[in-house]
């Protein structure tokens, strides 16, 4: 689905809503989305690219007297993102009034207001609402992220302040800071562009290219996608995001130290109970020695080594390190993962330049971070297309090539592939030694699929379709959201058909990345409530974030509510089928890193699935997917020490998984209390301290 939602900041929390991809879309006039009678003033244009890509567009208005007008418009992949903002700032450039309407890229409505009334500050928007004092002078946040001119306000108030922080409303501070100056030419003529970091907002900094007037000149979301000025094109903004990315990741070099503990000498675990899930039981009271980065000893007897540091492992659990199978993620991420005991993470479509840059730095130890493993991401250039897209089947047979050069160990289709397409990508990647799975294409059915070479298929909802839509419907519409959410709960998961699906699946060895957890934000998510798949870790989050989980990404009402229910049912159903029938399954995220796949687990557990299975399938089974089994995924000498270290019993309790207390990632030791705390996030439990022998 590639939503990457929930991510570090408010910047990636709005990339969250447009990365899905983005289509070769004509996104029309934008005058046409400027609404009759505004004032006129300074106008200011902007343009949405991805990947060469054009994205949308959007103006803003400033008429001089503190008002400023918004209409933003994003088409892709058959999602539209509308935002019209009116934001009145005061004679301090803070706010004093806001509205922000529009459609959520998945239809749900936008509605968000704030205004000062009497000292009084109140906000409301689909999901949360609340008021505080206005006495601290703060400035508004919005909970609707598509306000991009709310983040060039924040900027200039902040920098105001001899120490570049602002108050923010409702809560918090934000520090802005100037990291770095560049001249960039387009047609208008030459600008001076400065990259600001907004830091308090988010995970981690946010960034920002200002003019020289302070007005927003470009927004970088990761290489994906970006907006810059109109008239400086997509050169420049490739220029941009390149120095961004150097920004950023000096930011994690320069952090990461602090954050990890290089075991420069041997490592004592004593007396901890270990989790072999090769077997599925508790070995109880062992001793395990870390050295080098690899598992040395493992024995219910005393245990010695020279010069070690020790933890004492007294009533906790360990086990093997979890695995995400599903990410689209970044370099900011990394912190994230590997606090939620994520060590390892196969990642299943990003920009190649960003992902190998990012490997090295989490690979070499320079930034805090899991191991990766990269698959190539493939669609056909179409209206709906999204991501890496070619033109031929030959440009596709060719860049299968370009990823196996390139270390890929897997190719991931999109819903544009000409179904014709599927059986020789599928021959030119199992003989380049990759595996082939993604969304099943329109027009074809997963088990047409599975029959023309595929050996995985992303989302459960991909797997209904088979049965609900086949080769009949356009899939690369969200009918592949609504007819699931509609149908998927009147699917007879022991009738015939269904066992025969589930009988080819078995014999063709195909995998399924479920990525149960984010359909439970999609289908069963209504506004004013928590995300269900993150209602368990809502308050530990930076408010920033949290805010934005109680609106929903779809508009639950009277006419779905009760059918998308009984899919989501069906879904967890189908789960224990999948687990019974004997056919694999990974835990994917596919949304906010690390707490997404705590929920992925406990939903298969809550499916029936055996806790025992559960550990496996987060650990060794996905090791094997990637052909890792042999030095991880599994408690075993010889193995890598990719490790995390529980309070509680996941064998009793799966949510145990939430609470780690120390998490080894080969040659690193870290503790996730301070990670989290690095990160705005309230940890879960006090990590264990390392102690000299």
């Amino acid at each position: 689905m590639k939503t990457m939602v929930y991510t570090k900041s408010v910047f990636s929390i709005l990339l969250a809503a447009i990365a899905a991809g983005c289509g070769k879309n004509n996104t029309g006039d934008e005058s046409a989305h400027v609404a009759s009678g505004d004032p006129v003033g300074e106008i200011a244009e902007y343009e949405w690219v991805s990947e060469g890509t054009p994205a949308g567009r959007h103006r803003v208005v400033r008429t001089g007297d503190g008002r400023i007008s918004t209409d933003l418009f994003v088409h892709w992949n058959n999602r539209e993102y509308t935002v019209k903002d009116e934001l009145q700032l005061d004679a301090n450039g803070l706010t004093r009034s806001q509205r922000i309407t529009g459609t959520s890229p998945f239809g749900a409505p936008i509605d968000e207001s704030f205004s000062i009334v009497d000292g009084v500050a109140s906000w409301k928007s689909v999901g949360e609402s609340g008021s505080t004092s206005a006495a601290a002078g703060g400035i508004y946040l919005p909970n609707e992220m598509g306000s991009v001119e709310s983040i060039g306000a924040l900027v200039r108030a902040a920098l105001k302040n001899i120490d570049g922080q602002q108050e923010l409303i409702p809560s918090g501070t934000a520090t802005v800071r100037k990291v770095k100056e560049l001249t960039v030419g387009g047609d208008p003529g030459d600008a001076v562009v400065s990259l600001y970091s907004i830091a308090g907002i988010g995970f981690t900094p946010s960034y920002v290219w200002m003019d020289q007037d302070l007005q927003v000149f470009a927004l970088d979301f990761g290489g994906f996608m970006g907006m810059a000025r109109k008239g400086f094109g997509e050169d420049v903004l490739e220029l941009l995001s390149a120095e961004q990315s150097k920004s950023e990741a000096t930011y994690f070099e320069e952090i990461s130290p602090g954050l990890s503990n290089r075991l420069a000498q041997p490592l004592i675990i004593r007396n901890v109970d270990v989790v072999d899930v090769e077997n599925g039981s508790l070995r109880k009271s062992q001793n395990v020695v870390i050295a080098n980065g690899h598992i040395r000893e493992l024995s219910n007897a005393p245990v010695a080594a020279d010069n070690a540091m020790v933890i004492d492992g007294t009533g906790k659990t360990l086990m093997p390190g979890l695995w995400d199978m599903h990410g689209h993620f970044g370099i900011s991420e990394g912190i994230l993962n590997i606090a939620g005991g994520i060590t390892s993470v196969r990642d299943v479509g990003n920009v190649h330049d960003r992902m190998m840059e990012m490997t090295e730095k989490f690979a070499s130890g320079a930034v805090i971070g899991p191991h990766t493993y990269r698959s190539g991401f493939i669609d056909k250039a179409s209206p709906y297309a999204t991501g890496d897209t070619v033109e031929t089947l030959q440009q596709a047979l060719d860049r299968v090539d370009w990823y196996a050069d390139r270390g890929y160990i897997q190719i991931k289709l999109y819903s544009s592939i000409d179904p014709a397409w599927v059986e020789p990508i599928a021959k030119r990647t199992h003989a380049r030694n990759m595996r082939l799975s993604g969304h099943i294409p329109a027009f074809m059915s997963a088990e047409q699929a599975v029959r023309a070479g595929y050996d995985e298929i992303q989302h459960i909802n991909m797997v209904f379709l088979n049965f609900l839509a086949g080769d009949r419907e356009d899939t690369r519409q969200q009918i592949r959201f609504t007819l699931y959410g509609d149908k998927a709960g009147e699917l007879d998961l022991d009738g015939a058909e269904a066992e025969a699906f589930f009988k080819l699946l078995k014999e063709r060895d195909v995998v399924i990345d479920p990525t149960a957890a984010i359909f439970d934000t999609q289908l069963v998510h209504k506004a004013g409530e928590p995300d269900p798949t993150f209602a368990a870790i809502v308050e530990h989050l930076p408010l920033s974030v949290s805010r934005s989980l109680y609106n929903p990404e779809f508009e639950i009402n009277e006419s779905n509510e009760a059918a998308w229910k009984k899919s989501q049912l069906n879904a967890m159903k189908m789960l224990r089928k999948l687990y019974d029938k004997g056919i694999r399954i990974v835990p994917g995220s596919d949304s906010l890193p690390g707490f997404t796949i705590h929920r992925e687990l406990e939903v298969y557990a809550e499916a029936g699935i055996p806790h025992a299975a559960v550990l496996r399938i987060a650990t060794l089974d996905s090791a094997a997917v990637v052909g890792a089994a042999n030095r991880s995924g599994s408690i075993r000498v010889g193995k890598e020490a990719d490790l995390v270290l529980l309070d509680g019993n996941p064998l009793e309790d799966i949510s145990a998984i939430r609470r780690a207390v120390a998490v080894i990632k080969g040659g690193y030791l870290y503790r996730p209390d301070e990670l989290y705390a690095a990160v705005g996030v309230t940890p879960f439990v006090q990590s264990l301290p390392a102690r000299s022998n």
